[in-house]
């Protein structure tokens, strides 16, 4: 039986993230060109992008076009986070209000023209993200979340649009890592993953747009939720 796509990057992501997390390659320092990776990793070019791509929406990388993609400072992982959120509140705001203006149409747009490769790589995605889950790999489950949204937004929207909705999703990488991390959280949002694509494969737009809305709303309020929660605790 042969190893999927889907697995190669996810084993490709874990590689790079030990090779981070051990110093081999420290904070700032530029990653090799991508042919030589490849051969060190023994993988293709297709899974090495992937997979630094879901290490740039999971703040491990940043990929700088043009330059070459660079291991990003990472601090401890509780009070970076709080105070990412208390400096950045608008901020987070505004990237909400785009994604809900913009991913609920997206994912309608999909239900309509969707093609069974496309229906079986969100399939996989969400089975990858359940494993994790199950695993509590907090960090395979914030990469597979944020290609789920990836995949709807390349496979529905324009270039201009596909490349818009990447590049948020890189910038809100923190507020995923903080919905996540609340009592509950990563299931349910497995089951709205889930749901989503049901509605996706069963062509109902309608369906597909609401869920999505609903979806990130919830994830707004929780945001906001894990933030007052912060406010409290460092108040008492």
């Amino acid at each position: 039986m042969g190893t999927s796509n889907e697995q190669v990057w996810s084993a490709t992501v874990d590689h790079l993230r030990a090779l981070i997390d051990s110093g081999e390659l420290p904070s700032g320092s530029r990653l090799p060109a991508e042919r030589r990776l490849c051969e060190q990793l023994d993988v293709s070019r297709g899974s090495l992008r992937q997979a630094l791509r879901v290490l740039d929406s999971i703040g491990y990388v940043s990929i700088r076009p043009g330059s070459g993609t660079y291991v990003r400072d990472r601090a401890g992982p509780d009070q970076p986070l709080r105070s990412w959120f208390r400096e950045h509140d608008q901020l987070v705001d505004r990237l909400f209000d785009l994604r809900v203006t913009v991913e609920p149409t997206l994912a309608e747009r999909l239900a309509g023209q969707h093609t069974e490769a496309v229906l079986a790589t969100l399939k996989a995605n969400v089975a990858e993200m359940a494993a994790a889950a199950a695993e509590g790999d907090m960090l395979r489950v914030i990469a597979t979340d944020a290609e789920f949204h990836r995949v709807i937004a390349d496979n529905a929207g324009s270039d201009d649009v596909a490349a818009l909705l990447r590049s948020v999703l890189s910038l809100v990488g923190e507020e995923r890592r903080a919905a996540l991390r609340l009592p509950g959280q990563i299931a349910k949002a497995v089951k709205e993953h889930r749901a989503i694509l049901t509605a996706v494969r069963h062509r109902d737009g309608a369906r597909a747009r609401e869920l999505t809305l609903s979806h990130l709303r919830e994830a707004q309020s929780l945001v906001h939720r894990y933030t007052d929660d912060t406010e409290k605790s460092t108040s008492d």
